[in-house]
């Protein structure tokens, strides 16, 4: 019975391992299929939002014209310079509906005093890259408070919409680093980043090696063979 009990246990160990070493190749998949998409649209010149709006790829560059609208949001829990922070996201209307702009970093300095936020009132033209949101750890049960200035979590394109009660691209744009509007901005690097999930993918297929060795191991013992 102890050993059917440990084959279990060691079978159970070994098929989490190859899960996980799986879930590390998928992982660095998709890590190597950003780095591709941001090298090739990288290269390319701004475009209009009109020539790329039905089907827009991550990091196509665009230019916009628009004006912004109140309110902001503050997405919480970003981490910069070993300081914590918020990404404002502000609404920029084009036409009739809403793209969200990625304006850069702030300080949080603390929970109770926001950053001053101003937001330009004439019409303008700015120039950034899209990204597609990507959901976040959440720290608090709600994703977004419930009064000015809205801190969340997690950016909810449809929560977002709702609040503004205008129709909001599914994506939004990252400000480029030295426009007027935007504040620090957080430079992502690309390069290389699907080799550390390689690495982890590794030493979980090592750990399931090491666990398929032990159950024969286990067996072989319980045959009378060692």
């Amino acid at each position: 019975m102890k050993n059917i009990f440990k084959n279990l246990i060691l079978f159970i160990l070994v098929l989490t391992c190859v899960y996980l070493g799986m879930w590390q190749l998928d992982r660095a998949e998709q890590k190597l299929a950003i780095q591709n998409d941001h090298q090739i649209q990288s290269s390319k010149q701004y475009q209009n939002l009109n020539e790329v709006e039905n089907n827009p790829l991550r990091y196509s560059k665009i230019s916009v014209e628009g004006i912004f609208q109140k309110p902001y949001f503050l997405l919480d829990n970003i981490v910069h310079d070993k300081k914590a922070g918020y990404l404002v996201m502000s609404p920029f209307q084009i036409e009739d509906k809403i793209i969200i702009v990625n304006r850069g970093w702030v300080d949080n300095y603390s929970r109770q005093k926001f950053p001053n936020i101003s937001t330009p009132q004439n019409t303008l033209k700015i120039k950034g890259y899209i990204k597609y949101p990507m959901k976040l750890l959440e720290l608090s049960d709600a994703n977004i408070t419930q009064e000015e200035p809205y801190v969340i979590q997690n950016l909810d394109i449809k929560e977002i919409s709702s609040i503004l009660k205008k129709e909001v691209y599914p994506f939004y744009l990252n400000l480029e680093y030295n426009s007027d509007y935007a504040y620090t901005s957080i430079i992502e690097k690309y390069e290389n980043k699907h080799l550390t999930h390689y690495m982890y993918a590794g030493q979980w297929f090592l750990f399931a090696l090491i666990g398929i060795i032990f159950l024969v191991i286990l067996n072989r013992k319980k045959n009378g063979k060692i």
